[in-house]
């Protein structure tokens, strides 16, 4: 993709999947983040969070209305306040998705709605919490 078009939402979703393989490939099962990520980009993308830009930030996959706020030309972005962190919780432990209510490194600290290993059942919860919450603007 040029440095100057448009990031259009399926770009970005298509991005994210390529992303999730990748990182899934390189982590293997050894790893404190599991190689779930390929697991829950799909099931995000097949659900009403697919009207948001996703992006993670370390094992978080995070929600904003618009292209990504550190592309080029890109003013102000709202983010979902809400998210879904994945890992294994100890080395060899068992893959985990935990759904947040808020946002993450900020004040006030987010909730934990749910801790799951199922990636479908981690995006239903954070559909659930949408409505209720909206989006936040970026600092």
């Amino acid at each position: 993709m040029e440095t100057d078009a448009p990031w259009s939402l399926t770009d970005a979703w298509d991005w994210m999947e390529e992303c999730a393989r990748s990182a899934d490939a390189v982590r293997g099962t050894g790893s404190w983040v599991p190689p779930v990520a390929e697991e829950l980009v799909p099931a995000a993308r097949a659900s009403p969070l697919s009207q948001w830009y996703p992006f993670t930030s370390h094992n978080i996959l995070r929600f904003v209305d618009g292209p990504a706020f550190w592309m080029n030309g890109v003013q102000d972005v709202n983010e979902l306040a809400g998210s879904i962190s994945f890992d294994a919780g100890e080395r060899k432990g068992r893959p985990t998705f935990r759904v947040w209510s808020g946002l993450l490194f900020r004040k006030p600290d987010p909730v934990l709605v749910l801790a799951t290993p199922n990636a479908v059942e981690a995006v239903d919860a954070l559909v659930g919490l949408s409505p209720a919450h909206g989006a936040e603007s970026a600092p």
